[in-house]
């Protein structure tokens, strides 16, 4: 047998080779990815009159108290702010310049799948631009709280958020972010 029929039997099918499968890896992925971009956060309805405004992406979108947000099969509603809420506890009161803040949230499963939900999925960003997560010590004492669990298709979670914030900010946002893998945020000014 010659040299050259020695290579060709040699020779492995494209399937086999590794750098096929390394490509059909990455092209999966950019598939996926952009399939993942039909979840971007939009206002279904409204409990109150309010404001909408889109930034030049169009990526993230924010959104008012009383907005029905429609976001990755849930739907997800900031139902009422209550400012300096007093935690009833003589042992557990805010920093000195600073205000406990209860949001009232609620929670829809609009999907055909098992949803989940955790407190830590939302942050409050204050006026000057620091955003912090909830305010553990009340956030796990206090009845009514949100803390995480799953919602079954059709299901419905009622609960609360709290925060320590600046006294008398005007300028709060609530963020919500349901995944560690993604930069997508829902904002809602409150």
């Amino acid at each position: 047998m010659s040299e050259k029929d020695a290579k060709k039997s040699d020779k492995k099918p494209i399937f086999k080779k590794w750098w096929f499968w390394v490509i059909i890896f990455v092209v999966l992925v950019a598939i996926v990815g952009s399939a993942s971009n039909k979840n971007e956060p939009a206002r279904v309805g409204e409990n109150s009159g309010s404001n909408v405004s889109n930034q030049e992406t169009g990526e993230k979108t924010d959104f008012s108290v009383g907005d029905v947000i429609s976001y990755k099969g849930k739907e997800i509603t900031v139902v009422s702010v209550e400012r300096n809420y007093d935690s009833k506890n003589e042992f557990y009161q805010p920093k000195d310049g600073k205000e406990f803040i209860k949001i009232s949230i609620k929670i829809e499963n609009k999907s055909e799948e098992k949803i989940s939900y955790n407190s830590y999925d939302w942050e409050i960003q204050d006026s000057n631009g620091d955003i912090q997560d909830i305010d553990a010590g009340l956030q796990f004492t206090v009845d009514g709280a949100l803390n995480s669990g799953d919602l079954a298709p059709g299901g419905k979670k009622s609960a609360y958020l709290y925060f320590q914030v600046p006294k008398d900010d005007a300028g709060l946002m609530l963020h919500y972010k349901d995944s560690l893998w993604s930069d997508k945020t829902v904002n809602i000014k409150l």
